[in-house]
């Protein structure tokens, strides 16, 4: 799904350089003065943002005697967290938010999500997208355009089916298909075509989370949350949670493996992916039939 993650890599490459600090007891303050950069330059490094100065990398990397093979794994991933990707130039029309889960997707080997409420973006139709888009229009904001985040979750779609996709693994809490958040024909079509691309695509796997599943240690998802799996060489994960009104977006190990062993829980109390399949073409067919009703 194009190249890796910009974010994750940023955020990667700064949990290093605090690992280097940390090796070498060193504080930051310290480090920043040795190479005669300002303390705020390396703290942004250090915290993920945009744009990590190659110069800065190197210089933390020579005055620190890194090993090549681990100097070589900084570099990339300082150079990664340049990439410009496809998401950014609309970023603010198709939305921030939509726009950082494009970013998180991109150069995954997995993704698995837990859905509570709604159908999640990558595997929206665009006429759900809209009627979601319309369902609350007071949160986005100015420069939003509906359009616009319509064509980017169909190309978000589109390179999660492209040959080279990764393997999606969804579990769909029963309330996201029972209940409608959105007209009912739009939500039929949906389950309908969940269900066809689960038919055509060996990389899908959708399994219905029942509402009585009794779930090992009353583990309750308190959240929607995507689970992220990278295709570089560290087997880098990420998790994105769904909040109201932000993503909160985890990279250490130790918070991480919270959401893969909540995630394996959730997928031992599922149904099969055949009976699933089934109740999204039979919920999509109840609802055809009340929208027929006089």
């Amino acid at each position: 799904m194009t190249g890796p993650s910009p974010f994750v890599r940023r955020r990667w490459l700064g949990q290093e350089i605090r690992r280097l600090r940390a090796e070498h007891d060193m504080s930051a303050e310290q480090l920043a003065r040795a190479l005669g950069f300002p303390r705020q330059q390396l703290s942004a490094l250090e915290n993920g943002h945009r744009g990590p100065d190659i110069d800065l990398v190197d210089g933390i990397c020579d005055y620190l005697r890194v090993g090549a093979k681990r100097r070589e794994e900084i570099i990339a991933a300082a150079t990664d967290g340049w990439a410009i990707g496809w998401w950014e130039p609309d970023a603010a029309k198709m939305g921030h938010r939509q726009a950082r889960y494009a970013d998180l997707e991109s150069g995954t080997q997995s993704i698995s999500e837990y859905a509570l409420a709604l159908i999640p973006g990558l595997l929206q139709t665009p006429e759900f997208t809209d009627a979601r888009n319309r369902a609350d229009p007071a949160r986005q904001p100015d420069t939003f355009d509906p359009m616009t985040s319509v064509r980017a979750r169909t190309r978000r779609q589109q390179l999660l089916l492209a040959p080279s996709g990764p393997v999606y693994d969804l579990v769909l809490d029963e309330i996201a298909v029972r209940r409608c958040a959105a007209e009912p024909p739009i939500v039929a079509a949906q389950l309908r075509h969940i269900a066809d691309l689960c038919a055509t695509h060996q990389n899908i796997s959708v399994r219905v989370l029942p509402v009585d599943a009794a779930i090992k240690g009353h583990s309750a998802p308190r959240s929607a949350y995507s689970l992220y799996r990278y295709r570089d060489a560290n087997a880098t994960f990420a998790v994105a949670v769904d909040t109201l009104t932000s993503d909160l977006v985890l990279t250490m190990p130790d918070e991480v493996d919270a959401y893969r062993q909540l995630h394996s829980r959730l997928k031992v109390v599922t149904l099969t992916p055949e009976a699933s399949l089934r109740m999204l073409q039979d919920v999509a067919e109840q609802l055809g039939r009340k929208e027929g009703a006089p």
